[in-house]
């Protein structure tokens, strides 16, 4: 596993991640910092499949390898992630998962829905266990309402 890959895995072990679904802005992956656009890295490694959003200072500093992660690592039961959603659900993420290109160069860019591709400040932030990977998806307000994400929800 190279350096930048292992980088991502350490600052993704320090979320705290929420088996509910939270309905929120886009904070940058390291210093959390709410933002528009930012710069997508991908992390497909030791279980977890996911984007990893940087600000355009942190970017600078992973891409100089001086991003220093000072948070410990918090523990995960992976067995506790997306039980309450109905098959339907699970399927549909599944197949969105599938379509990723997680080898694709990084690239700065306003957050889109993984569902319908609209551009999004705010979405449903979805983690879910699939297959033994927790993987992070995220939906607009208006796909989040007709997949009913909106009764699981935990708004911040």
């Amino acid at each position: 596993m190279n350096a930048k890959i292992k980088t991502l895995l350490k600052i993704v072990e320090t979320w705290k991640l929420n088996k509910k679904p939270e309905y929120r802005g886009f904070r940058c992956a390291h210093c959390q910092k709410y933002m528009h656009k930012a710069y997508y890295y991908w992390l497909d490694a030791k279980g977890y499949k996911t984007p990893v959003h940087f600000c355009r200072k942190c970017q600078k500093l992973f891409e100089s390898s001086h991003l220093r992660i000072m948070k410990p690592s918090l523990s995960v039961n992976r067995k506790t992630f997306g039980l309450k959603f109905d098959q339907e659900f699970i399927q549909k993420c599944e197949s969105i998962v599938k379509k990723w290109n997680t080898e694709a160069n990084p690239v700065y860019k306003t957050f889109i829905c993984d569902n319908c591709g609209d551009n999004m400040h705010k979405a449903y932030h979805v983690w879910l266990n699939i297959k033994g990977c927790l993987v992070e998806i995220h939906f607009c307000q208006k796909c989040g309402y007709k997949l009913k994400l909106n009764k699981y929800a935990r708004l911040t």
